[in-house]
């Protein structure tokens, strides 16, 4: 019985080759979207999978209260892992790791490297995460100070094909490290990847006992995994009787009383395989993914899916017509309406395995260009062939079965009198089954449109948007310690050159993270804490950035005072209470500082991190000239003139930096390219989304021609002898697509409270958006009717254009 459904469905699929073409090219490109999207999918859920005991490992993470405000970190206290573990019979190990920002240097003989993925960590670290020992002991590797752990990549890199275990190299400016570990490779599907691990008793912060430090990254590894509500319950008693001290030793208040003022410390655990898709805390170890990508292209899938299926359930169904008379003669043999079932859904069936087939072949094809676009490193090698295989097989018979569950149906229900006695008509019920269909296809595609319109006016408006300081032609030079006493003549000396308008030195820039603190402001109630930015700068750093100024002045040279002076924003003063106007000559107590600072300064906001955060509080200390040599920043910001070879000028540089630091690389970058990456997601993003949006809309297309190349035959008598009563092409082309137009009519006002409900909530996660201009609602729709006409019009004109003798006598 199946090989002769099988038999059958192929002659009958040979018969209807422009049929088959269009059902075939539709269904693949809708298969082959949801293939992709399903290894993008696979790939976002699969972070942190690779852990063995990963149910039972949490990160602990901080939302933390302040009176008028709250934030929420992933990095939390030092001293909070070992406290744990020593405290908690719920905690069965701990591991600590830090990571500094920026670029760490590397020396192993007269080669030096500069590393992005360097960090340290606790010997326990090998038992919390399952990133696998090569070599060494994966207990003892991290112990001892000044010993560091290497992947078998950068151990590749270093050492060839040679062993590096026992080697010693330098890192940092002169210290020695020795290799004890070679470790594998960190999965790529992690949320934390290193290259370099050292011990992080190598480092002071590790024997830091001040709970008011939010600087590493702590996670347990608890005993059952259910342990995580009791642990966290747990907590701020801990709290009280370690923080409580020192709090009061800071503030002269006790602990309660900084409670009441409204300063709270919530700690909850973040179980490590959720991190990546549900965590946007600050500092994180990388941008994360979003669980609304995630679902937003899940649902993409299923609606290109749809489309795809949608064409085929009413090309099926107006091909039934040209296949009538099969349909009686095969019930006139004795063919049952089971039987006649299976033989159309076998059809259905043959025609997906069919589009499967290419769409595998499309996306193998694709993924190359598909990763580029997503920011992605999908290999076929991720993913299990079983697993893969059992999918397309559901896709193939799920896909197939469904959509061909309804045109079995309505053409086996065909009776064989009316067949031979005047044939079968479709019917014309403005809403029966085929034009739902067709409204649901059009209001998908109208709605992927709409979206991607409002992404991209949202992506644009964040690109251009004014940030309030100057970031075009500003290069940022990544400078190391090795400069020792030549560092102010290397300012000085690069600041003389022609093609350079002036330069500044830093330890923080915007579009950077940049460091934190509290203050106590003077005159304001003692619990009344302040959290602020911080960014450490010259004397020049305004002129560079060409920041302005609301009240006061900028740090001068000349006056030795200033080193006891900060200068700030206006969202700081207005956090404190203090007009900006009038807050210079205002005082400062800087957590930990030994005495107060003066304002003497207030800076007009600008955006000194992506416009997804609204502009937070902002203090700045100054370092004077003379001081350069010895604190020596890690950032040198140089403004370009205007009208330069940029290249040529980075050359001039380079040479510059040689004669200075002829042993170190010099690494450069410019302000504007940083900035652009802040947006790498959403950039991404825009360009996956407006890609799966031209898809649907061609599918679309092709169901469109194959539903008007039907509709156009079906009235091939109807067109000619309204040609014969007078009609014009013109006349006949309205007729024949008016309906359409009524369709794509309703598909709009279907759309429009969807996609307004789905484009507000997308925008409620940007501190500042272009807004929802309802003008610009209007417009996806026209352009889409507009597309459509142009197709159904072509084919009509054609259909028009024919010999009304020839249309007549068809029938």
């Amino acid at each position: 019985m199946l090989k002769s459904y099988f038999l059958s469905a192929i002659r009958g699929l040979i018969k209807n080759k422009v049929f088959l073409v269009i059902n075939v090219v539709g269904f693949s490109l809708g298969i082959c979207c949801a293939i992709l999207i399903f290894a993008y999918v696979t790939d976002e859920v699969g972070f942190d999978s690779y852990h063995p005991d990963g149910d039972r490992v949490y990160r602990v993470a901080l939302n933390r209260h302040f009176p008028d405000r709250e934030n929420s970190y992933s990095t939390t206290p030092p001293p909070l892992g070992p406290t744990l573990k020593a405290e908690f019979p719920e905690v069965e190990n701990y591991t600590r790791i830090f990571k500094p920002t920026g670029q760490t240097r590397v020396k192993l003989g007269d080669k030096v490297y500069y590393e992005d993925r360097f960090a340290s960590a606790d010997s326990t670290f090998f038992d919390l995460f399952g990133v696998k020992m090569l070599e060494g002991n994966a207990d003892e590797s991290l112990k001892a100070p000044n010993s560091v752990v290497i992947t078998a990549s950068t151990n590749a890199k270093y050492f060839g094909a040679e062993s590096g275990l026992n080697q010693t190299i330098e890192i940092g400016d002169t210290t020695k490290f020795v290799v004890t570990g070679i470790c594998e490779d960190v999965p790529k599907r992690s949320h934390f990847k290193f290259d370099l691990l050292i011990s992080i008793r190598s480092l002071p912060i590790s024997q830091s006992t001040f709970w008011g430090a939010y600087s590493l990254h702590n996670y347990v590894k608890l005993r059952n995994a259910e342990d995580s509500e009791v642990l966290t319950a747990k907590i701020p008693d801990l709290l009280e009787s370690r923080m409580g001290p020192q709090i009061e030793s800071i503030l002269g208040k006790t602990y309660q009383e900084y409670v009441a003022a409204g300063n709270v410390h919530n700690f909850f655990l973040q179980p490590i395989n959720s991190i990546h898709l549900n965590s946007r805390l600050e500092n994180e170890f990388e941008p994360n993914g979003d669980t609304r990508y995630v679902v937003l292209f899940s649902i993409i899938a299923i609606l290109i899916l749809g489309i795809a299926c949608f064409n085929f359930t009413n090309l099926s169904t107006a091909n039934s017509v040209k296949r009538s008379k099969e349909i009686g003669v095969r019930k006139v043999m004795g063919s049952s309406k089971k039987q006649l079932i299976g033989q159309f859904i076998t059809e259905s069936i043959l025609i997906t395995f069919l589009a499967v087939v290419l769409s595998v072949v499309a996306a193998i094809l694709l993924l190359p260009t598909f990763n580029q676009i997503a920011g992605k490193n999908i290999e076929l090698t991720d993913f299990n062939p079983v697993s893969a295989v059992i999918f397309l097989i559901a896709v193939v018979l799920g896909v197939g079965s469904l959509s061909g569950l309804y045109p079995a149906f309505f053409m086996s229900s065909f009776e064989a009198v009316k067949i031979f006695k005047g044939g079968v008509k479709l019917s014309h019920k403005r809403w029966g089954l085929r034009n739902i269909l067709v409204v649901v296809q059009f209001a998908a595609s109208i709605f992927m449109v709409l979206a991607t319109l409002f992404i991209v006016l949202q992506m644009n408006f964040m690109m251009n948007q004014k940030l309030g300081f100057a970031k075009d032609q500003v290069m940022l030079v990544e400078v190391s310690n090795n400069l020792r006493t030549r560092y102010q003549s290397f300012v000085k000396d690069i600041s003389n050159q022609p093609f350079v308008s002036s330069v500044a030195s830093s330890f923080h820039v915007p579009g950077r993270q940049s460091s934190g603190g509290t203050f106590q402001a003077i005159g304001v109630p003692a619990t009344e804490r302040f959290l602020f930015n911080l960014f450490v700068t010259d004397y020049d750093f305004h002129e560079t950035y060409d920041m302005q100024l609301v009240s006061g002045r900028y740090f001068d040279n000349n006056l030795s005072s200033d080193t006891a002076s900060v200068i700030i924003n206006e969202t700081c003063a207005r956090m404190v209470g203090w007009d900006p106007d009038k807050a210079p000559g205002e005082q400062v107590l800087i957590t930990s500082q030994p005495a107060p600072h003066k304002i003497i300064g207030v800076l007009k906001d600008f955006h000194f991190t992506s416009l997804h955060e609204p502009i937070k509080p902002m203090v700045f200390l100054g370092i004077p000239e003379e001081n350069l040599n010895t604190v020596q920043p890690q950032i040198i910001s140089i403004k370009l003139s205007d009208n330069i070879d940029v290249n040529q000028a980075v050359t001039n540089l380079e040479n510059k930096w040689r004669e200075y630091a002829p042993e170190e690389v010099f690494r450069y970058s410019f302000m504007d390219s940083e900035f652009d990456r802040l947006y790498k997601s959403e950039q991404e993003f825009s360009t996956l989304f407006k890609s799966f949006s031209l898809l649907a809309i061609i599918i679309s297309i092709v169901g469109v021609i194959g539903l008007s190349l039907y509709i156009a035959t079906e009235r091939t008598k109807e067109i000619g002898i309204r040609k014969v009563l007078g009609a014009s092409v013109n006349q006949i082309m309205v007729l024949l697509s008016k309906d359409f137009m009524v369709l794509v009519g309703v598909s709009n006002l279907i759309v429009w409270p969807i996609a307004y409900l789905f484009i507000r909530q997308w925008m409620s996660g940007y501190a500042y958006s272009t807004g929802l201009n309802f003008g610009l609602f209007i417009l996806p729709g026209i352009g889409f009717a507009a597309l459509i006409l142009v197709v159904i019009s072509f084919i009509t004109f054609r259909a028009a254009n024919n010999n009304p003798v020839d249309s007549i006598s068809t029938e």
